[in-house]
């Protein structure tokens, strides 16, 4: 399977050149990480727009979240800085993660319903739709549907139908590729889990790729603590189970592998997990859970 997974990673390295207007949408600053080093390959003419101003942990600071987030917009721009990517070919979208939350939970709660909610979720669906039809990319890469992070997951629906939007008004289909973050928590991170059934690509990052992604995730001070948890998981897990399977055995080597995949016909009214509790697990916004079914799923038939 890794196999052909690598020889698909060779093939699609040839068409890069093919792409003349490459659009990274992601949900947070730090989601383009995962694939930092197929975020070089692309070249500095890629968009890269974050749909969040990433401020959902700003309780882990002293900071009130509007500050947090501007700390961590900042980050952003000094990442994707290093690899070529000017300020001008960035933005953000800057709806805040802390009032999606909220959001989600009422739905949850049944403090609000859809119908309540409907216009401020329609902000997002069509600040999404508008960047897309503005920059008209040929090729987009987002958060994969997997149900590890609701606004992963909503990234990624809210993108995928801005290109149909796309393909109506100009009769193009943009190709679509999606970038596993992480779902079961962090157990799996940075790749599809085994039962995935879509075609994965993957590619090897050589030395020179691998130290600028390794400096772009240095640029995150902000998340040095999550970094740290991933870290943990493959000291204990990942890295004996390499060592057992030929694997990588280091957080650099596991770090110098990137997977993604086109996008497949997905029906986005299943739950990405057969149980709902796999979905986000532990999410909540004060102590509210955020599911799946009672969250996420409302806001997609609302919109599909």
């Amino acid at each position: 399977m890794f196999k052909d997974a690598y020889r698909r990673g060779e093939e699609f390295s040839q068409r890069l050149a093919s792409f003349k207007r490459p659009l990274y949408l992601m949900a947070h600053h730090d989601d383009e990480m995962p694939t930092a080093g197929l975020l070089q390959r692309l070249g500095p003419e890629t968009r890269v727009v974050w749909v969040t101003n990433s401020d959902g942990l700003y309780f882990e600071s002293d900071m009130q979240p509007a500050a947090y987030g501007e700390v961590r917009k900042l980050e952003g721009l000094r990442s994707v800085g290093m690899v070529g990517i000017p300020k001008q070919q960035t933005r953000c979208l800057d709806f805040s993660e802390v009032e999606i939350y909220r959001r989600l939970s009422e739905l949850y709660s049944g403090k609000s319903s859809i119908e309540d909610l409907r216009p401020f979720f329609g902000r997002i669906r069509e600040a999404v739709r508008k960047v897309v039809l503005e920059i008209e990319p040929d090729a987009v890469f987002t958060l994969a549907w997997q149900g590890g992070q609701p606004e992963h997951d909503l990234t990624h629906f809210f993108c995928a139908r801005a290109l149909d939007d796309l393909e109506r008004r100009t009769g193009r289909r943009a190709a679509f590729f999606q970038l596993p973050a992480y779902e079961y928590t962090i157990l799996v991170a940075m790749r599809f889990n085994p039962l995935y059934r879509g075609v994965r690509i993957r590619l090897r990052l050589d030395a020179r790729e691998l130290d600028n992604k390794l400096k772009m995730v240095a640029a995150y001070p902000s998340q040095v603590r999550l970094f740290g948890d991933f870290k943990k998981l493959f000291r204990y897990l990942v890295g004996p189970l390499g060592l057992l399977s030929g694997g990588p055995t280091s957080a650099d080597e596991f770090m110098a592998i990137e997977e993604f995949g086109p996008v497949p016909e997905i029906d986005y009214t299943r739950k990405p997990h057969r149980l709902d509790y796999l979905s986000y697990m532990f999410d909540d916004f004060e102590g509210v859970p955020v599911t799946f079914s009672r969250s996420v799923l409302p806001v997609v038939r609302a919109f599909l």
